[in-house]
């Protein structure tokens, strides 16, 4: 019975040494799969993020040259403003208009040779 009992009793450790092999056994596969899935959910992440890089690149890019292409606009529509202003300005400042407002608006006549004094400036 003394051996009976020694078998037994090896049995029943080595079935414990068995339970507790396969429960380390299962924490590892556990944590190597959970390690597994956060290196995939990073690498995921990484590629993720570079191929949306260049697409923001390129959103900048197109951005700014829509800025710029309605600034150039912008320009160009001042410059031909600022040429009609010229052209207001000259037609303003011609002579035969003054004239024509001098003489219909005020009144204005032209002086007669009794009128005009001519000085000596020496």
């Amino acid at each position: 019975m003394v051996v009976a009992e020694r078998d037994l009793q090896r049995g029943n450790f080595y079935q414990n040494q068995h339970e507790v092999y396969r429960q380390n056994t299962r924490q590892q596969e556990r944590k190597s799969s959970s390690n597994y899935k956060v290196k995939y959910i990073i690498r995921l992440l990484c590629v993720a993020l570079l191929a949306f890089l260049p697409l923001y690149r390129f959103a900048v890019i197109t951005e700014s040259q829509y800025r710029i292409d309605k600034l150039q606009s912008e320009i160009k529509e001042i410059e031909l403003q600022n040429e009609h202003l010229k052209v207001e300005i000259a037609n303003l400042k011609s002579v035969a208009r003054i004239e024509d407002i001098a003489k219909s608006k005020l009144n204005m006549k032209e002086p007669e040779n009794q009128q005009i004094i001519y000085l000596n400036v020496d």
